[in-house]
């Protein structure tokens, strides 16, 4: 999840979305890496975070960082590499690309006049990948970025709702996806383990797909509220997180969700896996929260910042936050 949405009009993505150059580069600030970042990713031995104003800032220990010249000042929300190449993405539908691991980026994508975001990006090779946002925005590239076409989903909306959709698709095709494109939730985060991709959004949304997000299936959980991620740490577990402390970990097992108490009612934005034995949540408020095993364990940062998303690396997690780069200690 990468903070609160813009306020945006509801608009139908049916067609494949030309490529604009952004009329502006990013603002170089002399504190950028204390200003407000909204993700994280590792490339290499290197360290990329994104935030706002078309931020991108890179470094090779964690504790220096020099950014980056991007041709965009759109708050970047989403980032992610395979190899050399790497795809950021944020509002005004924007997708950067670069191919020479965060050095220099282009423009692959640019669409204000949708007035919403897109919100995280992940990619399978170098060819195929998804960014996904607000209202339901939802884009393929199959071509390394290339070109970008959208899609609607009708599985991310619930039950009742499909069925009314598939009723009007009977009648009108034209009509059924303006009304699909008018109700879709926000799709807040997506991630992929193996052969499956997740998918986490608002209205208790939580996606799973085994064809790289070309069909889906929801996930039967008992909670309504937004979820901000979905993630399978190395521990096995599949952990959803979501507002007011809500966590959520797949049994196996049973097949089925099980409500995990955080020690905290802060909303719970980053899954960070340490090890086989150890995942880290990131929430607002500062909200750290260890899962070991059956133990629980919350704590609290003194600075009280929300922290968005995060890394394990060099020992600790580096967490992106409303006013920047933090160093959670995680050597025990």
């Amino acid at each position: 999840m990468k903070l609160s949405i813009a306020s945006a009009v509801i608009a139908v993505l049916l067609a494949p979305l030309s490529t604009v150059q952004a009329a502006q580069s990013s603002f170089q600030a002399p504190l950028v890496d204390q200003s407000l970042l909204l993700d994280i990713t590792q490339s290499g031995e290197q360290l990329i975070a994104v935030g706002e104003r078309g931020h991108i800032i890179r470094s090779t220990d964690g504790q220096k960082w020099q950014q980056v010249v991007v041709p965009s000042t759109s708050t970047l929300t989403g980032v992610y590499f395979i190899g050399q190449q790497g795809w950021a993405v944020g509002h005004d539908l924007v997708i950067l690309h670069t191919e020479n691991n965060g050095l220099e980026w282009e423009v692959q994508n640019f669409a204000p006049e949708q007035e919403r975001p897109l919100l995280d990006v992940v990619f399978f090779d170098k060819n195929e990948g998804i960014a996904i946002g607000a209202y339901g925005a939802f884009l393929r590239t199959q071509d390394g970025g290339k070109t970008w076409d959208s899609e609607l989903h009708a599985e991310f909306v619930n039950q009742d709702d499909q069925d009314y959709l598939n009723e009007l698709r009977l009648e009108d095709e034209a009509f059924y996806k303006e009304e699909l494109a008018a109700i879709l939730p926000h799709l807040n985060s997506v991630s992929v383990s193996g052969k499956h991709v997740y998918l986490a959004g608002e209205a208790g949304l939580l996606a799973v797909s085994s064809d790289k997000g070309h069909t889906w299936q929801r996930m039967d959980i008992d909670y309504r509220g937004s979820f901000f991620n979905i993630a399978k740490a190395q521990s096995g577990d599949l952990i959803a997180t979501g507002l007011r402390g809500n966590v959520f970990v797949f049994n196996n097992d049973e097949q089925d969700w099980k409500a995990l108490d955080a020690g905290s009612k802060a909303s719970m934005n980053a899954v960070v896996s340490v090890d086989e034995n150890r995942t880290v949540l990131l929430g607002n408020n500062g909200a750290v929260v260890t899962l070991q095993g059956e133990d629980v364990n919350y704590e609290q940062r003194s600075d009280g910042q929300t922290l968005v998303n995060g890394v394990f690396y060099n020992n600790q997690i580096i967490a992106v936050s409303v006013d920047g780069i933090k160093h959670l200690q995680q050597a025990r």
